[in-house]
């Protein structure tokens, strides 16, 4: 099976070939804010005193960062691709140019009707319905974030008074095939919520030995009773910059006092 053929050697392509090109390239924080919305960077980047503070490159062109000053604390502000394999291809070159904590926020599905919108999700555990964590983990079933990091961010939670679910998701690839029995079954094994990216990034802060705080704020539902998208639009009534704010109170807790 092709799933089974994770090898823990170097590849062909490390990340350290791609900062032949990029070196040089940016002002790196201790801490980066990964954000799969992009409203939220666009909206950080037109702050007072924010600037560009780097980029890498790709085929689709250059991808910022922003550097903005919280506290005594300058952090790095960029914006995450949808996707295991492009989120993680990019937190993989972000790393070797020297950004040491990870704080990746984004929108998850619900499987759980009762976990209203807008509610905070630590996601403690994935279910791997995703190519990419098999080129960086065993197969199996599940992938996890450890314990201690999972730990920092609910001590940030409770000093900022941030109420979240603990809770398992479930990362797939194919958001169009979530069949409404597959969302049966991903209840049945502890799943309650649904993203695109968790699982890979888990597999890869393991390979890598990466610090990644992430979190989601819940937004439409995949309601398998009636096996219909229930986008609740209408409930989700929140600012993003609300959730930007709980990336700040993580950042705060992971890297008090420390700047570029």
């Amino acid at each position: 099976m092709l799933l089974d053929e994770f090898e823990a050697v170097p590849a062909v392509i490390e990340p350290s070939h791609a900062s032949d090109a990029i070196a040089g390239i940016g002002e790196i924080c201790d801490t980066l804010i990964f954000s799969f919305n992009g409203e939220i960077v666009n909206r950080v980047k037109w702050m007072r005193d924010v600037y560009e503070g780097g980029y890498i490159k790709s085929l689709n062109g250059k991808h910022p960062w922003y550097i903005l000053e919280n506290e005594g604390q300058k952090l790095a502000v960029t914006l995450a691709p949808i996707g295991a394999p492009m989120a993680v291809g990019q937190l993989e070159e972000l790393k070797v140019m020297g950004f040491k904590n990870f704080i990746v926020l984004g929108s998850c599905g619900v499987l759980d009707k009762s976990i209203e919108a807008d509610k905070i999700i630590l996601p403690s555990s994935a279910l791997r319905d995703e190519g990419t964590s098999y080129h960086y983990a065993p197969a199996s079933d599940e992938m996890a974030y450890d314990e201690h990091l999972l730990s920092t961010m609910e001590t940030a939670f409770e000093k900022a008074g941030i109420e979240h679910i603990r809770t398992k998701t479930w990362t797939t690839d194919a958001f169009f095939r979530e069949t409404a029995d597959k969302v049966k079954r991903r209840l049945a094994a502890g799943a309650t919520v649904v993203d695109m990216e968790a699982s890979a990034i888990m597999a890869w802060a393991q390979f890598r030995q990466a610090t990644v705080y992430q979190f989601f704020y819940t937004a439409d539902y995949v309601d398998h009773h009636k096996n219909e998208w229930d986008t609740r639009h209408e409930e989700r009534t929140s600012d993003v910059m609300t959730f930007f704010d709980v990336a700040l109170a993580i950042a705060r807790e992971v890297g008090k006092g420390k700047e570029c």
